[in-house]
């Protein structure tokens, strides 16, 4: 009886589910554009097709609201219209809604999906889709995968959620399945996605070699073809639309909303991870929650800086051990991430961490309800910059699977961040916004020696070098 009532529910999704992906996948009649990731998922699809791959077990680990629902389901769509695949053979599995249902044992789910409902195609090895949305409500969600991915190999499964730290150090997967984390949208992304501004990922490669090559050269050229060909387009000043992209265009849940829509969404969503993800890592009381929050809009509207574990356990009333095990849980849900001080490892464990927020509309969002950003608009807007900075550093490190470390100074008058390459030169970068000057910059290059620096500021239109200092514009290098 119990494997009855899996099966109808089962039957019950496969019915919907259609209908779903089709709601939930154009707006105003215009589908929405693909990420680059759904390309390289697409083509992982067509080798299993062909028999040609034995990849087919990924972990789309990210934030709530950066798209990896969108991206399942126009996975979902290429299958139907593209590849001719029966809905019966495509399971779309969403855990939060499933554990509405009470306790559940997903592989239960998905052997009955597997060897009932696709019978056939299981003793004929014939092709099935499993798509596990939410996968951080399940507590053996990498047994499962890797229970799939052993006994069927005529599965495709995805596993996506917002437990980043859990998707992405499993054990039971890790050797089985391929990880492509989804982050918030660089400028590009953002300019494809909400214009239908097609820009050519070489400007991310040319601004990546621009760090750490000091090659001008290929940003230079794919700088003016974007400067011609995209923002010429448009009827609206390019500065202002970064601005609205740096506020609000994190998320592509967001877009097709007004400003004030976009902030309580995003407050939503910062909500939904305090009171839902950080339960999936252990069981937070109520005054934990409480505690969660004040942090949270600490953390947001202060000024980037070092932060005193001592001084916020002192102000919160609270335990130093508390306040780190709720730093170390926010950055397992990807809300924020830190950046150590430069220095060697006892240094780095004695010395405070600075803390970013991995989106800056999340930032932007808390300090505009909190009535902060009106105060001073240039002092905020260069907030949100150094935090964009410092994301799109972050995100470029794991994305590019790079090894070289990101760091701040300790000593005042330097540059925000320094990277340690794997050779160990170190290349300084200042946010300068409202100003262009390379005295900070020249502190830092001074002090350990640099061949090279880099000041990115929306003073520059274009990118120059200024003998050993290269400056960047804040838009150009909002596409890393």
């Amino acid at each position: 009886m119990e494997n009855e009532l899996k099966r109808n529910y089962l039957l019950n999704l496969l019915r919907i589910t259609p209908q779903l992906v089709s709601n939930n996948l154009m707006h105003n009649k215009a589908k929405f554009n693909f990420r680059s990731v759904f390309f390289d998922l697409k083509e992982s699809i067509d080798l299993f097709l062909k028999k040609d791959s034995d990849n087919r077990f990924y972990i789309l680990p990210g934030l709530r609201g950066v798209g990896k629902t969108t991206i399942i389901f126009q996975l979902y769509d290429y299958l139907i219209n593209n590849q001719n695949i029966d809905l019966n053979r495509i399971l779309y599995l969403d855990l939060d809604r499933l554990k509405d249902q009470g306790l559940f044992n997903l592989l239960d789910y998905l052997d009955i999906f597997i060897k009932d409902i696709n019978e056939e195609a299981y003793l004929n090895n014939e092709p099935l889709f499993i798509f596990i949305d939410e996968s951080q409500y399940s507590s053996n969600w990498d047994h499962v995968g890797k229970i799939i991915f052993d006994e069927y190999k005529n599965v495709f499964i995805i596993f996506t959620g917002s437990d980043a730290l859990n998707l992405q150090s499993s054990m039971d997967s890790a050797r089985r399945s391929l990880k492509k984390e989804i982050y918030p949208l660089n400028f590009a992304e953002y300019l494809n996605l909400k214009y239908d501004c097609k820009i050519s990922n070489r400007i991310s490669d040319s601004i990546f070699d621009t760090i750490f090559n000091n090659d001008i050269e290929s940003l230079r050229k794919n700088e003016k073809d974007i400067q011609l060909n995209v923002y010429n387009k448009f009827k609206r000043d390019i500065s202002k639309i970064w601005e609205e992209y740096i506020q609000y265009g994190g998320f592509p849940s967001s877009f097709n909303r007004n400003n004030n829509s976009i902030i309580q969404l995003t407050l939503d969503m910062k909500n939904r991870i305090i009171e839902k993800d950080l339960d999936t890592l252990s069981s937070f009381t109520s005054q934990t929650r409480r505690n969660t929050y004040s942090l949270i809009n600490i953390l947001a509207l202060q000024r980037p800086g070092e932060l005193s574990l001592h001084k916020l356990a002192k102000n919160m009333d609270i335990s130093k051990k508390s306040i780190d095990n709720l730093l170390t849980a926010l950055e397992s849900t990807q809300i924020i991430f830190h950046i150590e001080p430069y220095g060697s490892i006892a240094k780095r464990n004695r010395k405070p961490w600075k803390y970013y927020f991995l989106a800056s509309q999340m930032k932007a969002a808390i300090y505009q309800s909190s009535a902060q950003a009106s105060r001073n608009s240039g002092e905020y807007m260069g907030i949100l910059s150094e935090n964009l900075v410092a994301s799109l550093l972050f995100m470029m490190k794991n994305k590019r699977k790079q090894d070289f470390g990101i760091f701040y100074d300790e000593e005042k008058k330097t540059a925000d961040f320094l990277i340690n390459t794997i050779i160990g030169e170190i290349i300084p970068i200042e946010v300068a916004y409202g100003k262009k000057n390379k005295r900070q910059i020249k502190n830092s290059m001074n002090k350990y020696n640099c061949e090279y620096g880099i000041v990115v500021s929306n003073k520059t239109q274009s990118i120059v070098k200024d003998d050993d200092v290269i400056f960047l514009p804040l838009k150009t290098f909002s596409m890393l």
